[in-house]
């Protein structure tokens, strides 16, 4: 069979199996999660197989941070889209072994993503590229879900919600899923809410700024546990100094995303803190904006209940400012909140495949639906 009937005979399928791949804004590695999938669309049915968690190596993680930067040299990341295809085609391998599955959906390493209205010409820039991990692993791959998007006029994010409408719509309450990666984002979905009723957009900055300080004052990748600033205190000067700094984003209505091109070395003012004041204040900060965002956007539609995911929700310092902004709203963890985001892009190739747009326009501001995703053959 050649790679065009196999593409065939995968298009045919009633339930198939695929293999999720993310890595977040956080740059900490790459999560995988084999799923089973049967039907698409709200009739969708998901069971996760097994999960894995490759860490990057300390000499590609560091390559991918200095590839966010704005001095960046485009040769520098060029090979580096390379060589993280190769990473990824090489873990879904090691992970695999002789099993035969039928896709791989790779979100890709987010290097730049430029929304429209920031700059002359809306971009995004996700590397790892697809046909070389299609190579690497022998397995068709789906990649590049968000340029469709923004060519249809939208922000190319975030696409989770349609995954999580499909997983976590309820008849019974209102629900925000809010994952805490390097930046945090928010589903929010009504109780009985069709999908053109709910709202996702990025809050602002959940780890981005936190992993920042602990890497430059601290020689650690991120805050475990939220230990470090535990420690520390909040500096009420800088405190009100970021939310004032914020508040035009803030303030700014969904659809809307953001992320480390704006909340990087260059966000922070000037200081001369403690390193364990200025973690602890940013931190809160972090949560202020949450918090916020919510009180403006989402709390006046009703909320029942917070679902945390992401790295984030590790970070009990975090975590607790959150709850104590939220108050008698209920703020718990998702069980496997490790694998929300691989497992929605795996339902998101399944969508590809059924022919069903996967993107919403009143969540990312596109023009009209779209179908998310470049089908790359081994």
């Amino acid at each position: 069979m050649n790679e065009i009937d196999l593409l065939v005979e995968t298009f045919k399928k009633p339930e198939r199996k695929i293999l999720g791949m993310m890595s977040g804004t956080s740059a900490d590695g790459l999560d995988l999660v084999l799923i089973s999938v049967n039907g698409c669309g709200k009739s969708t049915k998901c069971v996760i197989e097994r999960t894995a968690h490759f860490d990057y190596p300390d000499d590609l993680r560091k390559q991918i941070l200095e590839s966010m930067k704005a001095d960046a040299l485009m040769r520098d990341v060029c090979s580096l889209d390379f060589e993280l295809g190769e990473f990824f085609g090489d873990c879904a391998r090691k992970f695999l072994g002789d099993e035969k599955i039928d896709l791989i959906s790779s979100h890709g390493q987010t290097v730049f993503h430029n929304p429209p209205g920031r700059t002359k010409h809306a971009c995004t820039y996700q590397i790892g590229d697809g046909d070389i991990i299609a190579m690497r692993s022998g397995v068709i791959t789906v990649s590049d879900f968000r340029i469709k998007d923004i060519e249809a006029g939208g922000e190319g994010a975030p696409l989770v919600p349609h995954a999580d409408y499909i997983l976590y719509s309820s008849e019974s309450e209102s629900i925000a899923l809010n994952n805490l990666g390097g930046i945090s984002n928010v589903t929010y979905i009504p109780v009985r809410a069709r999908e053109d009723q709910i709202m996702a957009f990025d809050t602002g900055p959940a780890n981005a700024l936190i992993d920042l300080i602990t890497r430059k004052y601290f020689d650690v990748s991120f805050d475990k546990d939220g230990s470090i600033s535990a420690n520390g205190k909040v500096d009420a000067e800088l405190f009100e100094s970021l939310k004032s700094k914020e508040m035009d984003y803030i303030l700014k209505m969904p659809p809307k995303s953001t992320g480390k091109e704006i909340y990087n070395e260059g966000y922070l003012p000037a200081n001369s803190l403690n390193p364990y004041d200025l973690l602890r204040t940013v931190v809160k900060f972090s949560a202020w904006s949450i918090y916020e965002s919510y009180k403006i956007h989402v709390i006046p539609k009703g909320l029942d209940r917070i679902i945390l995911t992401g790295g984030g929700a590790m970070n009990k310092t975090l975590v607790g400012d959150i709850k104590m902004y939220f108050g008698k709203i209920p703020v718990e963890i998702l069980k496997d909140w490790q694998w929300r985001e691989a497992e929605a892009f795996a339902i998101l190739a399944n969508e590809l495949i059924c022919g069903n747009p996967s993107n919403n326009p009143k969540v990312t501001g596109a023009g009209y639906p779209v179908l998310l995703g470049k089908i790359s053959l081994p």
